[in-house]
């Protein structure tokens, strides 16, 4: 009799530790989107504090940029200070999120390392380059047109 109870209590105990081990809560750090830039050939890729991005609405950020249509595209994505993973931003698939079209959103992939968005504007301008993380899923960039 006292052998089986302690083969049931023995039992017992690695089943609550092997379970353990799998509930085990997962913690990861929210990255701080706020840190992001937008950075391509019009800033030679440099963080530049002009194009920092700011948050217009929760989970959204954009900047300005006057860009020129001389039709040449313009590669861009967003990044942080230091390319840090998690925080550089650039499309999810070649054939459907490289080429961003004025007013259509992409999706964005921010542990990507060399696949730039590519956009030609079409009038000189003010634009607005947005990225919003609240979606479930991939972040959304979109393009739009402030003025001349």
């Amino acid at each position: 009799m006292a052998i089986s109870r302690f083969i049931k209590v023995a039992f017992s105990c690695l089943l609550v530790s092997g379970c353990a081990s799998n509930i085990m809560p997962i913690f990861e750090d929210t990255p701080d989107y706020s840190k992001l830039y937008l950075r391509g050939v019009f800033t030679w890729w440099e963080a530049d504090e002009k194009y920092k991005l700011i948050a217009v609405k929760e989970e959204k950020y954009a900047t300005q940029i006057r860009l020129i249509a001389d039709g040449q595209p313009y590669d861009f994505r967003f990044a942080d200070i230091n390319w840090s993973p998690s925080l550089n931003c650039g499309y999810v698939k070649a054939s459907v999120d490289q080429i961003v079209t004025l007013g259509e959103t992409v999706r964005a992939n921010c542990e990507s390392k060399d696949e730039n968005f590519r956009f030609t504007p079409k009038e000189t301008g003010l634009y607005q380059f947005s990225i919003d993380f609240s979606s479930v899923g991939s972040p959304k960039v979109k393009i739009e047109k402030l003025s001349d």
